[in-house]
């Protein structure tokens, strides 16, 4: 059974924080995307299509939305393509589904009670089952995982759920709703685990598949890179082959930009920051999608006391707009520094040479931090040394460029 996997489309996210033209552009956005995750089921000629979850970001339904997604899902209703749509925290129960024309392909599952669906191949015969539950609230708490009855038979059999597989990468961004553990699921006796919830695309098991889309669209800066939907052959009792298929038409990126003692006027910086766009984007396949850029300078500069003001940064953004050919930019304010010589200044006998060494002990993990064993204990592997690492990216020189910087500098 050939299955096409979506989660997280958050139809009519509001983007309130972005200026009205990036706003109206990104959410175009999730709804191409969706419109190009109908493309793919139709073009691969899937037996079925889930939803795990999410697809409308919140209580707000527009008349635009409705017609645009009664008009998707017909498409796939005229080729007699069944869609699973089980419901998520964020558009839980029934709510705003009262108003809408579904058409026929659609089975919508909005409470925790497992609901079984056969899905049927083009002579008409079952090919596999889906078992889907959804959240009837927006918080939902149990383990809903751990009601699924154990399927029994030679077809394939996929299981849809919205939740927070405990230890997955990136769960610790999102509320731990419907959560369950990977041990739930392995043995829980389906060939395909599709789920929702998490945003980062991953693949939690091999057998049986347990994996997470990612959302079909990226909506912040830390859903950056490559997103889409998720193409699964479902064999009973065998791994599934998974292939992902970018559908974003706009991709969020942070651009990490060194070198900067180079650049000691704004062109300069311009030009470095627009050639390291440049190789970080050669050979990409889909060179007309729109992106949203977020730059990170790291290291010493010469241009720091400038870029420490949020106007000139902001009119640096705007510069590079145009240089990167970009929707919107933002220049992060973290990470350049004064040109100071470290190491010369490591060694002193005062305030700056104390903090100084207390940074490169920290990230040499040479700091007893109370609580850290039990942190640790909390998150996936590598999870807090990696957030440490970040936070400590560039410190040193912002320690020293502000304790040597003179009183009304």
């Amino acid at each position: 059974m050939r299955i096409l996997h979506l989660a997280d489309v958050h139809l009519d996210t509001s983007f309130g924080s972005r200026s009205p033209r990036v706003r109206e552009r990104l959410r175009g956005a999730t709804r191409e995307a969706f419109r190009r995750s109908v493309d793919v089921a139709l073009e691969r000629e899937v037996d079925a299509v889930i939803i795990a979850g999410d697809l409308f970001d919140g209580t707000r339904l527009s008349f635009e939305t409705e017609r645009f997604l009664v008009a998707e899902l017909s498409r796939l209703d005229e080729r007699r393509v069944p869609v699973v749509y089980a419901t998520g925290n964020h558009d839980p129960g029934v709510g705003r589904r009262r108003r809408i024309s579904w058409p026929g392909c659609v089975t919508v599952v909005a409470d925790a009670t497992p609901r079984r669906i056969p899905v049927h191949g083009s002579d008409g015969d079952v090919v596999g089952w889906i078992t889907a539950a959804g959240h009837g609230s927006s918080r939902e708490t149990r383990d809903l995982a751990a009601a699924f009855p154990r399927p029994e038979g030679s077809l394939p059999e996929v299981a849809v759920l919205h939740t927070q597989v405990v230890g997955s990468r990136g769960s610790e961004d999102h509320e731990p709703y419907a959560p369950t553990t990977l041990a739930t699921l392995t043995q829980a006796g389906f060939d395909y685990w599709a789920l929702g919830h998490v945003h980062l695309r991953q693949a939690l098991s091999d057998l049986p598949g347990i994996h997470y889309p990612g959302n079909p669209q990226g909506r912040t800066p830390r859903e950056s890179g490559p997103k889409g939907v998720l193409v699964a052959e479902v064999t009973r009792g065998q791994a599934c082959q998974v292939g992902f298929v970018s559908v974003a038409p706009i991709r969020w990126e942070d651009l990490v930009v060194d070198r900067l003692p180079e650049t000691a006027s704004v062109d300069a910086l311009v030009r470095r920051i627009a050639e390291r766009w440049a190789e970080a984007r050669r050979g990409d396949p889909d060179p007309d999608r729109a992106w949203m850029v977020r730059v990170r300078l790291f290291g010493p500069t010469p241009l720091w006391r400038e870029l420490s003001t949020a106007e000139e940064r902001n009119h640096l953004a705007r510069e590079l707009e145009g240089s990167l050919d970009a929707l919107e930019v933002t220049v992060w304010p973290d990470g350049f520094h004064a040109p100071v010589d470290i190491g010369e200044h490591r060694e002193r006998d005062d305030v700056l040479g104390l903090a100084l060494r207390l940074v490169d002990k920290l990230r040499r993990g040479e700091v007893e931090i109370p609580g850290l064993a039990d942190e640790l204990a909390r998150q996936p592997e590598g999870a807090f040394a990696d957030h440490l690492a970040t936070i400590l990216e560039g410190a040193e020189g912002e320690l020293a460029a502000r304790l040597l910087e003179p009183p009304g500098g």
